[in-house]
């Protein structure tokens, strides 16, 4: 499948209306505050929107319970990944691979990290080259941090 990889960081609308709506509500209503730090990153095919995530620089506002945590891996250099989605319609077909693949190739050399709350999430993000670090407990239930590097 031949997908564009594209920043589409000034029109946050379009993949924001992609996301379930929990998702859309822990972001979209944020945007403002992020959207000089953050970066959304799509995959589309012939014009038809597939999937995309969001890369941050500071932390995301699913991090706040994260705290020094957070800051540990951004003072470390390490960029996070949040909010990466592909479209039911388009799931099984390694879209979430391919943009992971072609988010390092946009950032050769970066070292990313991630959480995950569904922790069957693990293995996806296994195969992509990440490794789990840890779990945390938060109010909310565990969530568990990955990263793919020196950690």
């Amino acid at each position: 499948m031949a997908c564009q990889f594209k920043e589409t960081t000034r029109t946050p609308e379009r993949f924001f209306s992609l996301l379930p709506a929990d998702w859309r509500e822990a972001i979209a209503p944020h945007w403002p505050g992020y959207a000089d730090t953050a970066r959304i990153f799509t995959l589309e095919k012939d014009g038809e929107l597939l999937g995309g995530g969001i890369l941050f620089s500071t932390p995301a506002p699913d991090l706040v319970a994260y705290g020094e945590e957070a800051r540990r891996w951004f003072d470390a250099g390490y960029l996070y990944i949040g909010f990466l989605w592909i479209a039911e319609a388009h799931r099984g077909r390694q879209l979430g691979s391919l943009w992971l693949q072609k988010l390092r190739e946009r950032f050769p050399g970066q070292q990313f990290w991630l959480s995950v709350d569904d922790f069957s999430l693990r293995a996806f993000y296994e195969r992509n080259g990440f490794r789990l670090i840890k779990k945390v407990e938060l109010s909310s239930g565990p969530e568990w941090v990955l990263a793919d590097g020196p950690g």
